[in-house]
């Protein structure tokens, strides 16, 4: 077992593990007698409220994510090895730790409650709001301004009537299995896809370069302006552009940020920077350029079309490891994959599906592996 005196030294660690699906079968029995105390339990909350602040994710979709592993590790009820028989006590505990931040969150927000599944807007002064895909309206600022005009499932800032309202931030937030569009009002038109964010300003001002924030992955269509630069700023790089179409990948259980050049041309370079000609890489058409947290960034040529093709509804992997497509039919199916098959995580496929289910791409997959895989409501669990 583990000295308590150690564990409590780094009792927050201990708690971000948890909160990571990194702890193991001992912390979890340590933390499980210790959160049992009245002041533990206000420390281990204060710890979970500031690991959510800190971490640039969905609150919600964090908490989904927790309840749903509960239920996926209770679905174990006949484990085959010793080793899984713990998962069942963990699913308690992970009960109770989740209950007691959801009891804590919303005790202490005072924002509206979303369902999950819900694409959200965050508006400067006035709040957030869920955008139903059905509806056409006007979104308004802090005084009542019309800031943009939704039509299903696309904002319009183009003709919104905020000539001399103030400068506000947005945040666009669209959940796994959805996609949404937004014209900023520089007429740049930007695809989100799901499990995505992008924190913008309502209008850019003259003469200023117009900044706006991604974490996923989105596609931009710059309004092209030569003296005003466009930043995309990511994970672990930027960005910059005048006038081009490009594709940026910057989601944060990505290995690599990635920037793919559909025309024009951009210069990519480390976030905290400004673009210099000299220093910094610049991307032609049909390139891309990745980099990982502490590495340098690399170009290569890339097939295009495997990066975009979520714009028209499509999956394209083209000689990438499953581990990889499994995120991505994560999102774009807003599903919750558990592979226990590890040998299937480092095999390569080519392929494309556009109208398929879930089950049938995995049955797709099944044709070429021997696995199998059982579906529990949003949980899929894929076993050798």
């Amino acid at each position: 077992m583990i000295s308590e005196e150690i564990v409590e030294k780094k009792i927050e660690d201990l708690i971000k593990n948890y909160l990571r699906n990194s702890i193991s079968k001992d912390e979890l029995t340590f933390l499980k007698r210790w959160v049992s105390s009245k002041e533990n339990e206000r420390l281990f909350k204060n710890i979970v409220s500031k690991y959510y602040r800190d971490n640039a994710f969905d609150t919600p979709r964090a908490l989904e994510l927790l309840e749903s592993r509960i239920f996926e590790e209770q679905s174990f009820v006949q484990p085959k090895k010793n080793q899984f028989v713990w998962l069942k006590y963990a699913a308690v505990f992970v009960g109770v730790l989740a209950a007691s931040y959801f009891a804590y969150f919303f005790n202490q927000s005072p924002k509206t409650e979303f369902p999950v599944n819900s694409i959200t807007l965050e508006v400067e002064g006035v709040g957030s709001q869920v955008l139903s895909s059905t509806v056409t309206k006007d979104l308004v600022g802090e005084n009542g301004e019309v800031l943009a005009k939704q039509t299903g499932n696309a904002l319009n800032y183009l003709d919104a009537n905020n000539g001399g309202a103030k400068v506000t931030y947005n945040i666009l937030k669209v959940p796994y299995g959805e996609t949404f569009q937004l014209f900023l009002a520089d007429h740049t038109h930007v695809y989100l896809n799901s499990g995505s964010s992008l924190r913008y300003p309502s209008k850019f001002v003259k003469g200023q370069a117009r900044e706006v924030f991604l974490e996923g992955e989105a596609y931009f269509k710059v309004s092209k302006s030569k003296e005003i630069p466009f930043i995309v700023r990511a994970n672990n790089f930027s960005t910059e552009v005048f006038g081009t179409e490009f594709n940026v990948t910057s989601y944060p259980d990505d290995d690599y940020d990635k920037v793919v050049l559909v025309e024009g041309s951009v210069g990519v370079y480390d976030k905290g920077d400004r673009f210099d000609e000299k220093l910094h890489k610049i991307l032609k058409p049909k390139e891309i350029a990745s980099k990982r947290i502490g590495d340098s960034i690399l170009i290569s040529e890339v097939d295009v079309n495997a990066h975009i093709a979520w714009l028209n509804g499509a999956l394209f992997f083209k000689n990438e490891k499953f581990k990889v497509i499994k995120k991505k039919l994560q999102r774009h199916y807003d599903k919750i994959i558990v592979n226990n098959y590890q040998a299937l995580d480092e095999k390569r496929f080519t392929g494309r599906f556009d109208i398929e289910t879930i089950e049938q791409v995995l049955i797709t997959f099944q044709k070429t592996n021997n696995f199998n895989y059982v579906v529990k409501g949003k949980n899929i669990i894929i076993n050798p």
